[in-house]
């Protein structure tokens, strides 16, 4: 790590690393990976554009059963939840950190069912065409469609995806924390499912 970085960076690249440390010797997590791995993305306080939001280089994947991160924790790697952060940020500038999970309907239900985290489903078909063709612009809608419905950014965005398009739960927080605080609750729910 680069310690010549300024300190709210690696305020950022330190709580990262805490919640990347707070799963990563747990197998349980490994089931809430997708096909297109994982990525932890967090994000300076005003931040403008993805130079200021830190992610895992490579993303994290699973070796021997386990969560991997497969490269660095540096600025200006992640894209897709780097996207979502910035957009949040536009409805809301207290969401600091998002993680893009795997998709799975039964721990959905038991969301739903037995917590208090808050979900919301986006149906990608309701997706306006020039959304659909314009590159980059998926996650905005996506973000943009939930303010509409709910006025606010709830725990978890997902969706059952579409045609090349993988079904994901997005877990946005404040912070490491409250990031933390959230996967306790949704790996507490995946041992009493059985998955």
């Amino acid at each position: 790590m680069n310690l010549s970085l300024p300190k709210e960076k690696l305020d950022i690249i330190n709580q990262i690393k805490e919640i990347y440390n707070f799963f990563s010797s747990n197998k349980s997590f490994s089931k809430l990976i997708p096909e297109v791995r994982t990525n932890i993305s967090g994000s300076l306080p005003n931040a403008k554009n993805k130079s200021e939001i830190a992610g895992i280089e490579g993303r994290i994947t699973i070796i021997d059963g386990f969560p991997k991160a497969s490269g660095e924790i540096k600025f200006g790697v992640s894209d897709h939840t780097a996207r979502l952060i910035l957009t949040a940020k536009e409805f809301e500038n207290s969401i600091n950190f998002v993680m893009n999970l795997k998709y799975i309907p039964k721990l959905i239900k038991s969301i739903q069912d037995d917590s208090d985290l808050e979900l919301q489903e986006i149906l990608r078909e309701e997706q306006p065409e020039e959304v659909k063709k314009k590159e980059y612009s998926t996650m905005q809608w996506l973000i943009k469609e939930n303010i509409h419905k709910k006025g606010r950014i709830p725990d978890i965005i997902w969706d059952k995806g579409a045609m090349g398009k993988e079904p994901m739960m997005r877990l946005f927080g404040e912070n490491s924390k409250d990031i933390i605080k959230k996967l306790e609750i949704i790996l507490h729910l995946i041992k009493l499912i059985q998955l």
